[in-house]
């Protein structure tokens, strides 16, 4: 006995039964899931092969009709949102929902499509419709369009639901059953930390983490109304637009939209900011935006 009066056998018991557990969870590393890795130029090939095969078929959309359904496109369309969504808190998880979505044309010198740049889009519903930003379609072009998720797998974009230009968002169909949604959240508040899956100057499928910076307004000169951005610190570039930005449950609280650099000196001659670069600000579509293109009168949510 000791001096507790417990024999030490005991003692010696918990012991062994703690160096026995160290092997296991030693073990658990070693078998963790690898990381996903992700082959840019493959799927990037994926992309051009698949949309060029729908412009083969003569099922494609081009440019200029997608140019077309935007500028008719109604400020909302009535869309049945998912409720029974799990929590998407990984990478993994998240990254069944990104898209890359591009156009393709040839050069005229090869029979190969080209993509024609990317954008970031992702899943609003598991019967097609997926959001973006205005702008990516604003001045499209191209024989044909579609999305490329990370699996490889290509659809076709089949037209423009829902578009608002003031809010910089978009929703559209694509030809495809069975997708896997990410849930909208609600206003994040400052502070709140956030992660961005985009495809940042063709880097596929990369994910960025920061806080929710502050809310603002940043004056229009023409339209009725001030436009709301949600400024983030988590990094995007260009081929993010599009992108998602989520919490740690991988609800959406808004969307990558544009940039503007602070630069630390007078105006030069064409009133550009000059002298040294100092930061990023990171303007993002709120939420709100992209909940207000989903309640609209059920006509306008068919898509065709």
């Amino acid at each position: 006995m000791n001096e507790s009066g417990c024999p030490r056998r005991y003692g010696r018991m918990r012991i062994s039964i703690l160096l026995a557990t160290v092997p296991l969870l030693a073990a658990g590393f070693l078998f963790a899931a690898p990381p996903v890795v992700i082959d840019d130029l493959q799927l990037t090939k994926n992309l051009a092969d698949g949309i060029g095969a729908f412009a083969d078929a003569k099922t494609a959309t081009n440019g200029e009709a997608l140019v077309k359904q935007l500028q008719a496109a109604p400020a909302s369309a009535a869309i049945t949102l998912p409720t029974d969504l799990p929590p998407a808190k990984t990478y993994e998880d998240r990254l069944k929902s990104v898209f890359v979505i591009g156009s393709v044309y040839k050069c005229g010198k090869c029979e190969h499509w080209h993509p024609r740049g990317v954008a970031t889009a992702w899943c609003l519903t598991r019967d097609g419709l997926m959001v973006t930003n205005y702008h990516v379609f604003e001045k499209a072009s191209g024989d044909s369009w579609g999305v490329c998720g990370a699996d490889g797998k290509v659809y076709r974009v089949t037209g423009i639901v829902a578009a608002d230009k003031s809010a910089d968002a978009a929703v559209f169909r694509v030809d495809a059953k069975g997708l896997v949604p990410l849930a909208l959240g609600g206003d994040a508040p400052v502070g709140e930390p956030v992660s961005i899956i985009s495809h940042p100057d063709g880097r596929l499928f990369f994910q960025t983490s920061g806080e929710v910076a502050r809310y603002a307004k940043a004056p229009r000169r023409k339209g009725p109304a001030d436009t709301i951005w949600m400024d983030v610190t988590a990094e995007y570039a260009k081929g993010s637009s599009g992108g998602p930005v989520t919490t740690r449950e991988g609800r959406v609280v808004g969307m990558v939209s544009n940039t503007q650099s602070v630069q630390y000196g007078p105006p030069g001659k064409k009133g550009e900011p000059t002298g040294p670069h100092q930061m990023v600000i990171r303007n993002c579509v709120p939420v709100s935006a992209i909940r207000a293109l989903t309640t609209g009168p059920a006509k306008d949510a068919s898509g065709r």
